[in-house]
């Protein structure tokens, strides 16, 4: 997805969109990490259920999540099935492939269920803050939040530049395609794909390098300081809102702890 395309959708109209985007990325990394420590499932399935239902909110397609999803939901099952088979030790069910024989217990289908549950609820909710809030807006809540100044200018010049790597990629992919590169053989396309990689990675390395002396003879430090990014208070239905959110969040902890 280009960048274009992404600030596109995080300036789109909806009541989500409409949330200021500092209580809206507290309350969402917040909920990321409680998605990390609730221990019984039904807990993880509500909360997944909230950040589905919040996505419905913002107007887009479905398509747009599904493809966020995709690739953790694979890593997700690999996970699962690694601790189905590994971990326990009451067993469910043997299966033999070969003179290889894989047993699956029932304490390893729990724990590989429980962290599917984890994943896929983390990454909802990180996508949703994404897709409702632009990019700058979450730096500078976290900047609000105390976290170093190094560490949120990283990340700006990551998020801006590494569409141009992907950018860049892409381009040299297609010309490798138009000179018939797909039909060789692998060995020659392994290597192809070695050059362009190789490519990219020096070329990124010698961009940055140009940014950041292009930066420091504008007077960039580690101590620099710039303007306040927000200008007005948090209106009184947003804290609430946030208020709303928290006590909720609160809720689930103090469940997972006494169920």
């Amino acid at each position: 997805m280009e960048l274009a395309v992404i600030d596109k959708i995080a300036a789109a109209d909806s009541p989500m969109h409409r949330w200021d985007g500092r209580v809206k990325t507290i309350l969402f990394l917040s909920a990321v990490i409680v998605s990390t420590t609730l221990n019984h499932w039904y807990l993880l399935a509500g909360l997944w259920l909230i950040a589905l239902a919040s996505f419905r909110t913002l107007n887009l397609p479905w398509r747009h999540l599904f493809i966020r999803l995709s690739i953790p939901f694979g890593i997700a099952w690999l996970v699962f099935l690694s601790l189905m088979f590994t971990n326990g030790r009451h067993d469910l069910f043997a299966v033999t492939l070969g003179p290889i024989r894989l047993t699956a217990y029932q304490e390893g289908l729990e724990l590989g269920f429980l962290v599917v549950l984890r994943i896929m609820a983390a990454v909802t909710i990180g996508s949703i803050l994404s897709f409702s809030t632009p990019m700058i807006e979450i730096l500078e809540t976290l900047r609000l939040c105390k976290v170093p100044n190094v560490m949120i200018d990283l990340a700006a010049m990551m998020y801006r530049y590494v569409f141009i790597l992907t950018e860049t990629s892409h381009n040299m992919r297609r010309a490798q395609l138009s000179r018939m590169g797909d039909s060789s053989s692998w060995l020659h396309q392994a290597r192809d794909i070695g050059k362009v990689a190789g490519y990219i990675l020096t070329n990124s390395l010698d961009r940055s390098i140009r940014i950041y002396k292009a930066m420091l003879s504008r007077g960039y430090n580690e101590d620099s300081t710039s303007a306040s990014f927000f200008t007005t208070p948090i209106s009184a239905a947003d804290r609430q809102t946030g208020v709303l959110g928290g006590s909720l969040l609160a809720a689930l902890v103090v469940f997972n702890i006494i169920i």
